[in-house]
């Protein structure tokens, strides 16, 4: 017999893919596709990202961002909508993201995820 709910939906949880912390020393920012910062990356997943924000962001508004990774040499043009804005954090989800840019998200996770293993 099947559940009539999951935890999925008792925690109102709604994300898909694992997420990872992008400390603040890393100093993974991020531009608009001008060039002007708009704020430092603390989150990234498979399917978007968090930042601090240095400016205001609307709910629901699409846009063009550049991930930049200077320590890794990437500057990664995407497409997002922002699902989530305050005045301390700024959500978005990838629109529409290539294969050449979900293999530089992977790069990226990569580095900075980080497992609960104690290397002896």
């Amino acid at each position: 017999m099947k559940p009539l709910f999951s935890a999925k939906s008792i925690t109102g949880e709604r994300r898909r893919h694992e997420r990872v912390e992008v400390s603040y020393t890393a100093q993974v920012h991020v531009t608009d596709d001008k060039g002007k910062r708009v704020g430092v990356l603390r989150q990234l997943s498979r399917g978007g990202f968090m930042i601090e924000p240095e400016r205001e962001f609307k709910e629901g508004n699409k846009l063009k961002l550049v991930l930049v990774d200077r320590s890794e040499n990437i500057r990664l043009t995407v497409k997002v909508v922002t699902r989530y804005a305050d005045i301390r954090r700024a959500g978005f989800e990838f629109e529409g993201l290539d294969i050449e840019s979900a293999i530089e998200v992977g790069i990226m996770i990569g580095k900075y995820y980080q497992t609960d293993a104690v290397l002896a």
